[in-house]
């Protein structure tokens, strides 16, 4: 009696798990919207609890996938440590990384037909075999000019204009791997999808003023909302200070998250002239990722151009390294604009925050370390010319910094304005600490409080939160500190959504500025307070923002 080729069930099966993740999604099935397609390839305890999950499903098309899945998982070279798939995947895999298929889309339906019907079957059979079985969990499809993508990439991979990107899970760019996307490329995250470059792996972003690189929601324009997808995530190899440490979003027991090291001129890659929007998934609860995260990114990395807008959580975080940033916006953060934790000591320059009426936290919230305020090396970065704006809502709770956990710093040429609950709040001892040693210090500031607002909250009994540091007298005796402000910002302009972050020629942002450090990286002549020159008419954020 003949038997089956366990090749063949094996392609029958990723054939049969693929058709399932689509089918859950085109039919919104409860408990299986988001199936992560590369853990339902290599995980068999999670394979197995989505297909009998799938098997008591509504729907008669999901229940008949997986009941055919269950049947064909039963090849033992599918599971993780088995030596003979191991062996067999070496001799059939190709070397380097699987060639980029074009694949030929259907041209009778563009509805969800089992059996992968879209796209030319032979084609994908022969992806299927050579990219499964060698490991490679690259997996995309080409239907006119949008290309799925999901799982991992490998060597040099390029994402080009004329193409749209549509992530439908978790997509890493592996160790040694670089992703090179053109100016112009549109990327379309799906909810529970992300970018992330690891470790050892570069991302080759670079769009121009007018062709910015988007990264934005997959829901249809007018749908969007904050937390529709995951965001950006670089990772590399420069000091935190907690020698090592996993990046938060993805999961504990993914080596991928890793990042940290001794590499302080560790490279993630270039982004430049990007938008990120609509990010900030929230992966459990309290995990989200931010829009644009950065871990243990060293000062190689290129970071410029940048705005976040829309996200769920963090616009831009820095979780240790020594990674630089250049004119950055983040507009109607959820949670925080700026955030820093575990031992950023980067620099910073044209920083701008705009907080939306109903949403945000802080402009800025920096920390050193949770559980060990005195861990080295300590967050102190230094950031010049930038601007924090608050919502101006009277019953709005936002504030425009805050500063704990014994973090340190250089601000200088600081703008802030419009915040309800306060400007400035430091928290913690340590904190005062680094105040009192000089390493946290300000200059060139100017606290201006809106119509409703105060700029210092009260603190006492309970609420003293810093050993009865007081911030009002602190500032008050600072002469390179403007408290007393009420500053005048330009309109807009024509972009519908677009902060007011000019100020006025005649206002004090125009003559209060301190002088930037000096080097390479920093404009010397930018002498205002502020991330945009006063009375400019044309700033560095035309052309390339947008306030969807």
């Amino acid at each position: 009696m003949a038997t089956s080729d366990p090749r063949d069930d094996r392609v029958r099966l990723v054939s049969a798990l693929w058709d399932l993740k689509h089918a859950t999604r085109v039919q919104d099935e409860s408990g299986l919207r988001y199936i992560h397609f590369n853990t339902l390839l290599n995980d068999p305890g999670y394979r197995q609890q989505i297909l009998a999950r799938a098997a008591r499903a509504e729907s008669a098309e999901i229940r008949r996938i997986a009941e055919t899945a269950l049947a064909l998982d039963v090849d033992e070279s599918l599971k993780p440590g088995d030596e003979g798939g191991q062996a067999r995947a070496e001799r059939q895999a190709p070397a380097g990384p699987a060639p980029r298929e074009r694949l030929t889309p259907s041209t009778t339906s563009n509805r969800f037909v089992p059996g992968l019907a879209l796209i030319t079957g032979l084609t994908v059979v022969a992806l299927l075999v050579v990219g499964f079985t060698a490991g490679n969990r690259f997996l995309q499809h080409r239907a006119g000019q949008v290309e799925t993508v999901e799982g991992s990439l490998f060597g040099d991979v390029r994402w080009e204009a004329d193409t749209t990107y549509h992530l439908t899970d978790m997509v890493f760019v592996e160790s040694g791997a670089t992703l090179n996307i053109e100016p112009g490329t549109k990327i379309l995250g799906e909810p529970g999808s992300a970018l992330v470059v690891t470790r050892d792996a570069r991302l080759n972003a670079r769009g121009t003023r007018d062709h910015p690189i988007v990264f934005t929601s997959a829901r249809p324009t007018g749908e969007r909302a904050a937390g529709d997808w995951g965001g950006v995530v670089l990772l590399g190899n420069a000091p935190v200070n907690t020698g090592t440490s996993h990046i938060e979003g993805i999961a504990e027991d993914d080596p991928r998250g890793g990042f940290g090291g001794s590499d302080v001129h560790s490279n993630c890659g270039m982004l430049q002239y990007a938008r990120i929007e609509f990010a900030g998934h929230e992966i459990s609860a309290n995990n989200e990722l931010n829009g644009l995260t950065l871990g243990g990114c060293g000062d190689a990395t290129v970071l410029r151009y940048i705005q976040v807008h829309r996200g769920q959580d963090d616009g831009i975080e820095f979780f240790g390294g020594t990674a630089d940033l250049r004119n950055a916006l983040v507009t109607r953060p959820g949670d925080d604009g700026l955030d820093w934790d575990r031992g950023w000591t980067g620099r910073a320059q044209f920083i701008a925050v705009a907080q939306g009426v109903d949403e945000g936290d802080n402009g800025i919230e920096a920390d050193n370390y949770k559980r060990d305020h005195q861990a080295t090396p300590r967050s102190a970065p230094t950031l010049a010319n930038v601007t924090l704006l608050g919502s101006g809502n009277p019953h709005g709770d936002e504030r425009a910094m805050t500063l704990r956990r014994g973090t340190a710093g250089d601000l200088r040429n600081l703008l802030v304005a419009d915040f309800p609950a306060e400007t400035v709040d430091i928290r913690d001892t340590a904190t005062v600490e680094q105040i009192n040693a000089g390493n946290l210090g300000f200059a060139g500031t100017i606290l201006a409080a809106g119509p409703t607002s105060t700029l210092f909250a009260e603190e006492a009994g309970e609420g003293d939160d810093d050993g009865g540091f007081d911030e009002a007298a602190y500032f008050a005796d600072n002469p390179n500190v403007i408290t007393d402000a009420r500053l005048a910002l330009e309109p807009a302009g024509d972009a519908i959504g677009a902060p007011r972050l000019i100020p006025r020629l005649d206002s004090p942002a125009a003559t209060a500025a301190t002088g930037v450090p000096q080097g390479e990286f920093w404009d010397e002549g930018a002498r205002f307070v502020g991330a945009v020159r006063p009375g400019n008419r044309t700033t560095w954020l035309d052309g390339w923002t947008a306030y969807p």
